[in-house]
């Protein structure tokens, strides 16, 4: 396993704690209402959603029999929604961590309970005792990737329902999977979502995937079903990964959807572009309103990405969410374009200039992937303010008490300072400053 994956997975976990405090310091408050609070990052119910009532039912089966359930499925068929249909229907208490890279919630969970500085991590462990202590409790571990960190930090007696594309999570037991809409759900939702009756033939090209068929109703509603698949622009598929088996068509849905919104609003390109380039699964909506050229004309693109189901918010509305598969699709337009590179240059300003105190060490983190796929001349020019990024992301974390992460991600950038910086440049220093100020003793170089 990669240093990188294992203390994303590790964080997973520091995040669903800290987030069990909170929850908890606003339950034992008096003034705070009996009703139970949304659970932070839940998706809203899309638009035009179908009832999934067989899958649910299959979940509270799974739950009677032990306390875990695994949503296993391909990408793009639902489970996330379902996992909120599910959530959104408890009346007990529910715990969402995004379990794909959640170092923002570790860091935004730890500041509203008060657990920043040295204690961090401590208080976070504290509340898995404090989750054991809750009646019918549920935690949601959404897009988890490493079952290993799960299997070491599962608490005691709450339930546990993971959405997931990894077999291996199958080893807790109660799996429960998931595929796309039959035929008769898909034409139904393809009908709601375009506003005229959806065709078999269309359902049937998109794969019955419940993410295509909403991007494609967006396009349908203003174009017609009369030749929309013949007006897909056809692009090359990407290459698959591991457990995808979505449609060749999955990325001209995406496209197709992209190019009406921008048609209509440019600003919902840069958007897009932004969304696609930074952390998933979500990216603050304060954050992006930094891509100006005012919050207003930045909410308006995002309401345009969010009517062709391009992003979604979650619901309380201050985070913006871009599946992986539109982000895939997204970016594989920047590179066949050639055009990766001034998307990078925008998300730098919006992440240098954002507060800094929640997910820097996310988006730096998706930022470096990015940066190391660009043409060698384009690396240069990058190499100072990439590097800048991630040192200062090491600092954040190890300000906000999460040491062992801080640590964890300092030798993986002080490593990479080695690699692609000359002999004592001084950058490699301060590399080594943050993992020394991490709690980590760095050899002096020679």
């Amino acid at each position: 396993m990669s240093t990188e994956v294992a203390v994303g997975s590790a964080s997973a976990v520091i995040a669903l704690v800290a987030a069990v405090i909170v929850y908890l310091r606003r339950r034992r408050a008096p003034a705070v209402p009996e009703t139970r609070p949304v659970p932070v990052g839940v998706p809203r119910e899309p638009l035009s959603a179908v009832h999934r009532g067989a899958l649910l039912a299959r979940i509270e089966e799974t739950f009677v029999s032990g306390r875990f359930c695994v949503l296993l499925g391909a990408p793009g068929v639902g489970k996330t929604h379902l996992a909120a249909a599910f959530a959104r229907g408890r009346r007990s208490p529910v715990v969402w961590v995004a379990a794909e890279d959640p170092a923002h919630a570790l860091l935004a969970y730890a500041d509203l309970a008060g657990a920043s500085g040295p204690d961090a991590e401590a208080a976070a462990r504290a509340g898995v005792a404090w989750l054991d202590g809750l009646d019918d409790a549920v935690v949601v571990f959404d897009g988890a990737t490493d079952p290993d960190a799960l299997i070491r930090w599962l608490p005691a007696r709450a339930r546990v329902l993971v959405t997931t594309s990894v077999p291996d999570f199958e080893v807790l037991g109660g799996t429960v999977p998931v595929g796309g809409f039959d035929e008769a759900e898909a034409i139904r939702f393809l009908s709601a979502r375009a506003g005229r009756a959806a065709t078999a033939d269309v359902v049937r090209e998109l794969g019955c995937l419940p993410l295509a068929l909403a991007q494609a109703g967006a396009v349908i509603r203003r174009q017609g079903f009369a030749g929309y698949l013949d007006r897909l622009p056809h692009t090359p598929p990407l290459e698959r990964e591991p457990g995808e088996a979505h449609p060749a068509c999955a990325e001209d849905t995406t496209l197709a959807a992209l190019r009406l919104v921008a048609a209509r609003d440019s600003r919902a390109l840069v958007v897009a572009e932004l969304l696609a380039v930074l952390a998933s699964p979500g990216t603050r909506r304060a954050l992006v309103h930094r891509a100006g050229p005012d919050p207003v004309a930045v909410d308006a693109a995002l309401a345009g990405l969010a009517d062709a189901f391009l992003a979604e918010f979650d619901v309380r509305g201050g985070t913006v969410v871009m599946h992986r598969l539109t982000q895939r699709a997204v970016l594989g337009r920047l590179h066949a374009e050639e055009r990766l590179a001034p998307a990078l240059d925008r998300a730098f300003a919006v992440v240098e200039g954002g507060d800094p105190a929640v997910d820097l060490a996310d988006h730096a983190a998706a930022l470096w992937r990015h940066f190391r796929a660009l043409p060698s001349a384009e690396l240069t020019p990058r190499l100072g303010r990439i590097l800048r990024l991630r040192r200062r992301a090491v600092d954040l974390l190890a300000e906000a008490g999460a040491l062992a992460q801080a640590r964890a991600l300092g030798r993986e950038v002080l490593a990479d300072h080695h690699a692609y910086l000359p002999a004592g440049h001084e950058d490699t220093a301060l590399a080594a400053r943050s993992l020394y100020r991490a709690g980590e003793r760095v050899p002096r170089a020679g």
